[in-house]
């Protein structure tokens, strides 16, 4: 904060400064422009002042006419000059130089008062007179005062412009230091930003860090509760295993031959709810037949399994073998496995448009023992497991209770 505070101090600072110049650097350059068009005009007056006697010294020396032509148009010289000089005064009034543009003109008016009574006397024929008023000196005593005028006004112009161009060169001054302290205080603030950044990249990845750190310790834990939940329904599953072979009516070879057939296939089939490595897309119906095989009999009566041929992306596998497999093991300890003529029908089919293709599967037993609504319905570990692998699908799983046993719908979308 305090870098940011000195960096806005000197902003702000550098702003002013700036303004200011360029604010003084725009004075200057008009009052120059206005001064140099005020010399410019003087010095066209005094030409025209200077033409004028000129023009009336050579009409009285030679008395030819031609010489009043350059007195006459010095005449309208001078008045074009003081309308210039007025219309230049009006820029930026400027009492001082409204007075000293008036006194101009009255001793220009004075001195071409003098000029023309000498160029009457001289066309009227009496030209010793109007020598004699000029050897008066009463010309040159009125030139000499508009000179020494016209210089004075000027010297003030020229005054006013250098003291303009020395503003603007002290602020010019001054900008080159704040500029420097600007520079100072932007690599300032870049290496407090650099350390900032780097603190905030580091909390980042800490939190990031802590973050997975977190989402891995609660992947651990459910697969600790996902794997005991397995060994105990495994150990359910085994135990409904050798109670439906031991109600055949066999030999004990026969029956110890059946409870090694269903462990097995019980083992072939958790390995296949876990997927394949290394195998980019995985049919459906094999992974849901093995997973069913220690359940079903000899027949095919008791496990049916229906649907439309479909490659599914080997990740889809594990969610849809942990949800049947999780079925499979509430049928044998609750449901309709768990009695002589039980039965349960998966099925599935396609579902939606052009754009998006749902499947949507259906686990539906009969024939099962009457069940309590209220006591299916209880959110155990096994009914979150089986959200969370529809949830993993990118889909929702619905549950019935009927009076025969469970109904049970997946849907998800096919990428």
């Amino acid at each position: 904060m305090p870098v940011f505070a000195a960096l806005t101090a000197a902003l702000l600072a550098l702003a002013l400064v700036i303004g200011q110049t360029i604010a003084a650097q725009r004075d200057a350059r008009d009052l120059a422009m206005t001064e140099g068009d005020t010399l410019l005009g003087l010095n066209d007056l005094m030409q025209a002042m200077l033409n004028a006697e000129t023009g009336q010294r050579g009409y009285l020396l030679t008395l030819k006419p031609e010489y009043l032509a350059p007195y006459l148009s010095a005449k309208e010289r001078r008045d074009r000059a003081l309308a210039r000089l007025r219309e230049i005064s009006a820029r930026s009034p400027d009492a001082a130089v409204s007075a000293q543009l008036a006194d101009i003109a009255a001793m220009t008016d004075t001195k071409f008062g003098e000029l023309d009574r000498s160029v009457a006397l001289t066309k009227a024929g009496y030209r010793d007179q109007a020598l004699a008023l000029i050897q008066a000196d009463l010309g040159k005593i009125q030139m000499d005062a508009i000179r020494r005028e016209v210089a004075r006004l000027s010297l003030d112009k020229a005054n006013r412009r250098r003291a303009a161009f020395a503003q603007a060169a002290t602020l010019e001054r001054r900008l080159l230091p704040l500029i420097g302290i600007l520079g100072l205080a932007i690599l300032a603030l870049i290496y407090a930003g650099l350390r900032t950044e780097r603190g905030r990249s580091l909390a980042e990845a800490e939190a990031e860090q802590a973050a997975a750190l977190r989402e891995a310790n609660q992947q651990i834990e459910l697969l600790v509760r996902e794997l005991n939940h397995r060994v105990k329904n495994l150990f359910s599953v085994i135990l409904s295993i050798v109670s439906l072979s031991g109600r055949k009516q066999a030999s004990s070879r026969e029956v110890v031959d059946d409870i090694r057939a269903r462990i097995r296939a019980l083992s072939l089939a958790h390995s296949t709810s876990q997927g394949g490595h290394g195998i980019a897309r995985v049919e459906l119906a094999p992974v849901i037949v093995k997973t069913m095989e220690p359940y079903a009999d000899d027949d095919g009566a008791r496990v049916r399994v229906s649907g439309p041929p479909i490659d599914l992306p080997a990740r889809m596998v594990t969610p849809i073998g942990l949800i049947i497999h999780e079925l499979a093991t509430n049928a044998v300890k609750y449901g309709a496995l768990s009695v002589e003529g039980g039965t349960v029908a998966i099925g599935w089919e396609f579902d939606g448009s052009a754009d998006l293709t749902i499947l949507s599967l259906t686990w539906t037993e009969t024939g099962g023992p009457a069940l309590d609504p209220a006591s299916a319905a209880k959110v155990g570990f096994g009914s979150q497991m089986t959200t969370l692998a529809a949830g993993q699908l990118g889909g929702t799983i619905e549950r019935e209770w009927p009076t025969e046993g469970a109904i049970v719908r997946l849907k998800f979308p096919l990428p």
